[in-house]
C-alpha cells in the first residue's frame, strides 16, 4: 500500500509542478485524473472501515471515479491526437459521446442509490452494470485505436497506458461476473484485489506521464523548429530590404550624377562659349584649338553615363582637354600638375571624378594671377590616386549643391569599393581616391 501511494503522489507531484510552469490545459487534466486515482484508492484503503458504506454505496463511488476517469481520458484523447483539427461534424460527434457517458454515469449512480441489494445482485442488475463496464472497456479500445494512427512515441506510450487501463478494467468486469460484486471475495482477498488493481493502475499513470513528457517534447521542437523558421525569415526579409535599400541607394546616386550633368552641362557650355567668343576676335589659332577641346569635353561627357568605370588613361586624357577650357579662362592662375605612374593608368575609376574635384577645387578657391591655384593628381606606391589643392577659400559665399563629393563617395559604395578619403591640413585640400584594378589584374 505504502509502494502504491508513494508512487502515484510523486507521478501527481510531477505533473503537477510541470502544470504549474507550462499552464497548459492537458497536463492539467492528466494532473486532475492522478488526483482522483489517488484520491478513490486513499478513501477506499484508509477510511472504508471508519465510514460503513453499503455495497451499493462502494459501487456508486467506483463507478464515479471510473466515469470521471474516462471523461477525462476522451478529453486527453481529443487534446493529443489534433481533435481541433477535425470536421466540425466529427467534433460536435465527440462532445455527444462525453455528454452521453456522463449521463450513463448518472444513470448507473442513480440505479445504484434506488434499489435494494437483491435488485444488483440479480441478473438485472448485473446486467445493466456490466453493460457499464463493457462501455468503459470500449472507450479504452477506441483510445488505443485512435492512438495506433500516430506512429512516434506519443502513440505508442499512449497505446501501452491505454492497454493497462482496459486491462484493470477488464478484471473489474470478470471479477463482478463471476462474484456478484462481493464485499469483501471470500474467494480472493482484498490486499490481492488491492496489488493487482493497483498495479495496473501504476504502469497505466507511468505510461500516460511518458506520454505527455514526449507530447511536450514535441510541442517545444516544433516551436523550436517555428522560431527557427521565422528567425530566417526575419533574416531573409532584413537581407532584401537591405538589397532594396542598396538599390535605391544606387539608383539615387544614378539620379544624381544624371542631375550634376545636367547643371555642368549647360553652365559650363555657357562659360566656355564666353570664353570662345573672346578668342575669336584675338587668336584665331587659339580659338580652333579651344573648339577641339570643347568637342572632346562633351563627347566624354556624353559617354561617361553609358558606363559605370573608365580607366585612369581616359580619365586623364579628358581632364587635359577640360583643363585646357580653364586654363583659357583662368590663364596664370590656374595650373594642373600630372605625376602617374604608368603602372597606374590602367587602373579604373567612376567617370567624370576628375572633372568633379578640378571642378570642386576651382569654384571653391581663388584662381588669380597674383593668386594661383595649384592642382595636382598623383598616385602613391599604395594604388591610391590623389588630387589635391592648396587652399585659398574665395571670400564670397558660393552657392553649392554639396553633390559633387557626395556623389563621388556614393559611386564608390555603389561599387562595394574603399570610399575615398578626404583630408584637409597643412593649406592643402586632399581626396585619396582607391585605383580598381581590371579583372585579370589582381594577381
Amino acid at each position: 500500500m505504502f509502494f502504491y501511494f508513494g508512487a502515484v503522489s510523486a507521478i501527481w507531484v510531477l505533473n503537477a509542478v510541470r502544470w504549474s510552469f507550462s499552464r497548459t490545459w492537458i497536463d492539467g487534466l492528466f494532473t486532475l485524473l492522478v488526483l482522483i486515482s489517488f484520491g478513490q484508492s486513499a478513501f477506499f484503503a484508509l477510511f472504508a472501515e471508519k465510514v460503513p458504506l453499503s455495497k451499493a454505496g462502494y459501487l456508486i463511488i467506483h463507478v464515479l471515479h471510473r466515469g470521471l476517469i474516462k471523461l477525462i481520458f476522451l478529453e486527453l484523447i481529443y487534446l493529443l491526437f489534433n481533435g481541433a483539427m477535425w470536421s466540425v461534424t466529427n467534433q460536435k460527434r465527440w462532445r455527444w459521446g462525453q455528454l452521453g457517458l456522463v449521463i450513463y454515469t448518472l444513470v448507473n449512480v442513480i440505479l445504484l442509490w434506488i434499489t435494494d441489494e437483491d435488485w444488483y445482485r440479480s441478473i438485472t442488475g448485473h446486467v445493466a452494470s456490466g453493460l457499464y463496464w463493457c462501455l468503459l472497456i470500449g472507450i479504452s479500445g477506441m483510445g488505443i485505436r485512435i492512438a495506433a494512427q500516430r506512429k512516434d512515441a506519443i502513440g505508442k506510450t499512449f497505446i501501452l497506458g491505454s492497454v493497462f487501463m482496459l486491462l484493470n478494467e477488464l478484471y473489474v468486469l470478470i471479477y463482478a461476473w463471476l462474484h456478484r460484486w462481493p464485499f469483501p471475495d471470500p474467494v480472493i482477498s482484498i490486499d490481492l484485489q488491492r496489488q493487482i488493481l493497483w498495479g495496473e493502475r501504476i504502469i497505466e499513470l507511468l505510461w500516460f506521464s511518458l506520454c505527455l513528457v514526449f507530447y511536450q517534447r514535441t510541442i517545444a521542437v516544433a516551436e523550436a523548429v517555428e522560431q527557427t523558421k521565422l528567425a530566417e525569415q526575419l533574416k531573409q526579409e532584413r537581407l532584401e530590404t537591405e538589397l532594396t535599400m542598396r538599390r535605391l541607394e544606387q539608383e539615387k546616386t544614378s539620379v544624381q550624377l544624371r542631375a550634376l550633368q545636367a547643371q555642368v552641362n549647360p553652365h559650363f557650355l555657357f562659360n566656355s562659349l564666353n570664353s570662345l567668343s573672346a578668342l575669336i576676335d584675338d587668336d584665331q589659332q587659339r580659338a580652333s584649338q579651344f573648339v577641339d577641346e570643347l568637342s572632346q569635353v562633351y563627347r566624354y561627357l556624353l559617354k561617361a553615363s553609358e558606363q559605370p568605370l573608365t580607366s585612369l588613361d581616359s580619365e586623364l586624357d579628358f581632364i587635359e582637354s577640360y583643363y585646357h577650357l580653364l586654363k583659357t579662362r583662368h590663364g596664370n592662375g590656374l595650373s594642373l600638375t600630372v605625376q602617374v605612374e604608368s603602372d597606374y593608368r590602367s587602373g579604373l575609376i567612376p567617370p567624370l571624378t576628375l572633372q568633379l574635384l578640378v571642378e570642386n577645387a576651382v569654384k571653391h578657391n581663388i584662381a588669380l594671377a597674383s593668386e594661383p591655384l595649384h592642382i595636382r593628381i598623383s598616385t602613391d606606391e599604395l594604388g591610391y590616386l590623389e588630387v589635391s589643392n592648396n587652399l585659398q577659400r574665395k571670400r564670397s559665399a558660393v552657392l553649392s549643391n554639396g553633390i559633387g563629393l557626395s556623389t563621388i563617395i556614393a559611386q564608390y559604395q555603389k561599387l562595394e569599393q574603399p570610399v575615398p578619403d578626404i583630408l584637409e591640413g597643412d593649406g592643402r585640400f586632399r581626396v585619396r581616391l582607391p585605383l580598381i584594378r581590371p579583372i585579370g589584374e589582381f594577381a
